[in-house]
């Protein structure tokens, strides 16, 4: 079948996606709204709605940026650890901190708006390059920054007791849709740190995609280029580039039955461009001291094939069934072989843990994954209205109507449920006494001054002052769980003297952060012990300063 292309103007759907992306963050700005609405007594908003802890650790780079530094250490722990970390997105952002003067609230913003515009509008591009119908793209769009999986469904049987959806968080609650943000929405919604870069990977999918078009060199280096940028932004893609490009290159050698040492090497480009990077996080997260504990603390437990599947939506099941029609749509488009080995390579690597402990990677690795599953499988609708609503154009826009009205229930469900769970994290909240304290130790703690807290106020002092802690992140402190017990046995007064001073002198703190300012509450070893100065005190919390033994003058 033939499918006929009809006048198109691309910058119409380009400004047609920029609106789109302002109405989304509009409409997810919702969330953070009534997560300053529903506030616990006492408390105040953070600023955010979900993965606050992950958010919090992002700063802690952040500000290594706004304070001049272009190469970044491990903040969210006492262990020594040189600075040979590095992220161009982060790195923009702390110099933007710094330039413009923005507060932490407002730089995540900013982020989360720039997130959005970018998804969308990368998006748009990429679906002008693949579609030929303006109702395609624009269909594909809605899809795009609208939809979600079949959690309203789930959902519906959790209400009927046909489901457990009781358990509120993880990869394993059948409701994926409504707890991770699987979708662009959710991404946009949650985390800048999704939505920003699954843009830029667009980007660099729209680039490659060109070069197939023209077969000019320029395109392939610009993929290249975007490539490394990609990698300088999030880590995983990285992954997702250097097993990509070779499916791509043996897929299109098999189908031409030849292979041209020219055009192998210049489709080669981005994973050439992208080896080194790979070399360098390998170093990063599986050998250097400090920071292989992000990865050895972050593994991932497997993900139910059953639900990630549920949580795909209309589009999963438009894509398979696009696929099923290869007889009748030819998969004789470039951009098309392309996003299918996209979509394929992400679901493999992001299911790849079933196989193999050596394939545990973070749940980001399937962030771009909603894209080329739409962009394929909306290639079907020119066949779907001809076979079913031929001669009845009424009849075909109720229909695609209702499927992008289905495609978005789950959409308003994420917005509430994300509030709902947002409400009952601790680390969400904060009590004035707290930011006042936090206030306090940013304007007298340096940067290298190593604060001592529990984990949630970890995170929350790495987000509102840059300041160094010995207990930030689930993944990013080495030791997390010990230090975490250690803690807090240290603060309820559990551990012996000589306990409580081996605690101490192994995390060498200057500050240490307690919850509570009332004498009584205070461990003895505290209160008695002259090391211990208290430098400040309100009626929730009192920061000690360790004071530094003094060798005696000979």
């Amino acid at each position: 079948m033939s499918i006929s292309k009809t006048p198109i103007r691309p910058w119409v759907i380009m400004v047609f996606a920029a609106a789109i992306g302002v109405t989304v963050f509009a409409v997810t700005q919702a969330s953070y709204w009534l997560m300053e609405a529903i506030a616990p007594a006492e408390y105040v908003s953070i600023g955010f709605v979900s993965l606050a802890m992950d958010i919090f650790s992002y700063y802690s780079f952040i500000w290594q940026a706004a304070n001049g530094h272009w190469l970044f250490n491990n903040a969210m722990t006492s262990e020594p650890c040189d600075r040979v970390f590095f992220n161009l997105q982060f790195l923009a952002l702390g110099k933007c901190m710094a330039w413009f003067g923005w507060t932490p609230l407002l730089t995540f913003t900013l982020w989360r708006f720039a997130g959005a515009i970018t998804l969308v509008m990368s998006f748009a591009l990429l679906a002008i390059q693949v579609l030929p119908r303006t109702a395609q793209r624009t269909t594909t769009l809605l899809m795009c920054a609208f939809g979600g999986g079949f959690g309203w469904f789930i959902a519906m049987l959790g209400g009927a007791g046909a489901l457990d959806t009781s358990e509120m968080v993880g990869l394993k609650n059948p409701a994926m849709d409504l707890i991770l943000p699987v979708h662009p929405f959710g991404q946009i919604l949650k985390n800048p740190h999704y939505s920003l870069p699954h843009g830029t990977f667009l980007l660099f999918a729209a680039a490659f995609i060109q070069g197939e078009r023209t077969r000019r060199t320029r395109w392939y280096a610009l993929a290249a280029a975007m490539a490394v940028v990609q990698g300088l932004i999030r880590p995983y893609d990285v992954i997702t580039i250097c097993v990509l490009i070779p499916a791509y290159l043996s897929v299109e050698a098999m189908r031409d039955r030849s292979i041209a040492a020219r055009d192998v090497l210049k489709r080669a480009l981005p994973l050439l461009a992208c080896v080194p990077l790979l070399a360098y996080f390998y170093y990063i997260f599986s050998v250097h001291s400090v920071f292989k504990w992000w990865a050895i603390q972050g593994t991932q437990l497997p993900t139910p094939l059953t639900w990630h599947t549920l949580s795909l939506g209309l589009a999963g099941m438009l894509f398979v069934y696009r696929l099923s029609q290869y007889k009748k749509l030819p998969l004789s488009d470039c951009a098309v072989r392309f996003l299918i080995l996209l979509a394929a390579t992400i679901l493999a690597l992001y299911h790849g843990n079933h196989l193999s402990d050596a394939l545990t990677f973070s749940p980001q690795i399937g962030m771009p994954v909603m894209s080329p599953l739409i962009l394929v499988g909306l290639g079907a609708m020119p066949y779907i209205q001809e076979r079913w609503f031929k001669n009845r154009p009424k009849a075909w826009v109720s229909a695609v109507c209702v499927f992008i009205a289905i495609n978005s229930l789950s959409s308003p469900l994420l917005v509430l449920w994300s509030v709902r769970i947002g409400h009952d994290t601790p680390q969400n909240y904060a009590r004035q006494t707290d930011l006042d304290a936090m206030d306090w130790l940013k304007k007298n703690a340096c940067a290298t001054d190593i604060v001592l807290s529990s984990n949630v106020m970890g995170g929350q002092i790495s987000f509102a002052t840059g300041g160094r802690v010995a207990l930030g992140h689930w993944a990013l402190t080495p030791h997390m769980k010990w230090l975490k017990t250690q803690f807090g046995r240290f603060v309820s007064g559990d551990l012996s003297n000589r306990k409580a001073k081996r605690f101490i002198a192994e995390i060498a703190p200057r500050y240490i952060y307690m919850p509570y300012a009332a004498q009584s509450k205070r461990p003895r070893y505290l209160r008695r012990n002259g090391d211990y100065q208290l430098v400040y005190s309100n009626e929730d919390v009192a920061i000690y300063e360790l004071r530094p033994r003094v060798a005696p003058a000979v």
